[in-house]
């Protein structure tokens, strides 16, 4: 079984209110409770091998990682971000943050798809789901409270990346059907259930696997973020430059 991490942090202060943008529109009786995947840090962003260090990529994932959360934590409407990961210092981390931690271990199989339908079952019974990468560093909480608006019409609501084959972001409304199905041609799948809607939002569609990717969001990027910060200091912009 999926086993929540004890977190000593209080639930953010968004568990009951309004969509945002949508004066008036209450969500009554169950907030979406976000779930957030992410890798174990030693493999986290191999594709980035030829631009950073594996130190480097480590803290580029936390970085991102943080951006995400926050962006989450700030949209009203939303629950308190579950994380989920194999990896003992992203626990401490999302835990420092105000996360609730879901463990993944003990010889458990069956990939991310499964880690996240053991995750859902450690959300308040009944609560939609938010499927969130980890790796959104330009996410904002007006691009998710579009989400949340568009889940109030469509039982699953597939935000797709930005070469339209990925699933960066899915909402999922009935809990007890939930069963996504990510991987390559993962948007295509999640499109293809009933009531399916497609949202597509430039900045939750910018996920960074590629040096492509990460050009594109180091020019973007808010420069008082996690992110930001962390390619000035490792000095990214410049070295892109070069490969």
């Amino acid at each position: 079984m999926a086993r929540i991490v004890p977190c000593c942090v209080p639930p953010g202060p968004h568990r009951r209110g309004r969509l945002p943008g949508t004066p008036g529109a209450a969500i009554v009786g169950a907030v979406p409770t976000p779930l957030v995947p992410v890798k174990a840090l030693a493999t986290a962003k191999g594709r980035l091998g030829p631009a950073l260090t594996p130190v480097e990529r480590r803290l580029l994932a936390i970085a991102m990682l943080e951006d995400v959360v926050a962006a989450v934590q700030a949209t009203e409407g939303l629950g308190r971000p579950v994380v989920v990961s194999p990896d003992r210092e992203v626990w401490r981390r999302a835990d420092a943050i105000g996360c609730r931690v879901v463990e993944e271990g003990g010889g458990l199989d069956g990939g991310l798809n499964a880690s996240l339908v053991r995750a859902a079952a450690a959300a308040p019974t009944g609560d939609p789901l938010v499927v969130v990468a980890a790796d959104l560093p330009l996410a904002t909480p007006d691009a998710f409270g579009r989400v949340l608006a568009a889940a109030a019409a469509a039982p699953v609501v597939v935000v797709p990346s930005r070469d339209r084959t990925g699933t960066n972001v899915l909402a999922w409304r009935d809990p007890g059907s939930f069963r996504p199905a990510f991987g390559p041609g993962s948007a295509d799948r999640h499109l293809a259930l009933p009531g399916a809607a497609r949202l597509d939002e430039a900045v939750l569609a910018l996920d960074v696997d590629t040096v492509a990717d990460l050009r594109a969001v180091a020019a973007r990027v808010d420069p008082a973020s996690v992110t930001g910060r962390r390619l000035r200091d490792l000095r990214l912009p410049a070295r892109l430059e070069h490969v």
